[in-house]
């Protein structure tokens, strides 16, 4: 009996060792437009490997006949709001609440990011190409992102065995068309102790915690 608990340790034990160091290699490809997009991504994880094929195209949900008019009461406010002004109100306390929790999530930015630097750091690329034609609404907003993605760049060449990356920012067109190619290797057990070190922190703790008593509070109709 004790031999077979033996035996059975060393098998957990040598199954979790290798699902937490044995190498993973994720080889993908993924074409995009404003259309869907189209993905291959291979994983090779010890002896086995799989593939995961997908195509996906934008939903279009139905278009409504007719469009019901806005019926306004005798008092004249409109029908469904109380005194004419209930959208207002309730607009306002979803900004102060998206505001709230934007400043939340402002506060523990360093972690964040410390967190995102340790999991690149722990990503092994070994081929990366990306080529990718962008317009957004704002020419404004187009240019920042274009500041953001050579920076990304930058930071993602200085660990990358071979890149090949082209921006080429659209300013007077909504655009997008992005063909990225790539092969990356990591180890599970990499990622914990970043992990670890994110979620016990004393400030991401307060704000998860924060987080918690703002949800069952929005559910029970009580501020916080």
């Amino acid at each position: 009996m004790s031999l077979l608990i033996y035996s059975l340790s060393l098998c957990i034990i040598f199954l979790l060792g290798l699902i937490l160091f044995a190498p993973i290699d994720v080889v993908f490809n993924v074409k995009g437009n404003l259309n869907g997009v189209h993905s291959i991504v291979d994983v090779k994880w010890s002896f086995l490997s799989m593939r995961f094929p997908r195509k996906k195209g934008l939903e279009k949900g139905p278009v409504p006949k007719d469009k019901p008019s806005d019926e306004v009461s005798e008092d004249g406010s409109r029908e469904g709001d109380e005194d004419g002004n209930e959208a207002g109100p309730s607009l306002l306390e979803s900004f102060d609440d998206i505001r709230s929790k934007g400043r939340m999530v402002y506060g523990i930015s360093y972690h964040i990011f410390r967190l995102l630097k340790s999991i690149f750091s722990s990503i092994h690329i070994r081929e990366l190409s990306c080529d990718l034609a962008y317009g957004l609404p704002d020419p404004a907003y187009t240019g920042m992102l274009c500041g953001y993605l050579h920076t990304l760049a930058s930071i993602v060449h200085s660990g990358c065995r071979k890149f090949h990356y082209s921006v080429t920012p659209q300013f007077f067109d909504e655009q997008l068309d992005v063909r990225m190619a790539g092969d990356i290797r990591f180890r599970i057990a990499s990622f914990i102790p970043p992990l670890l070190r994110f979620i016990f922190s004393r400030k991401v703790l307060r704000t998860g915690w924060w987080f918690v008593k703002n949800k069952r509070s929005s559910r029970s109709g009580v501020s916080v």
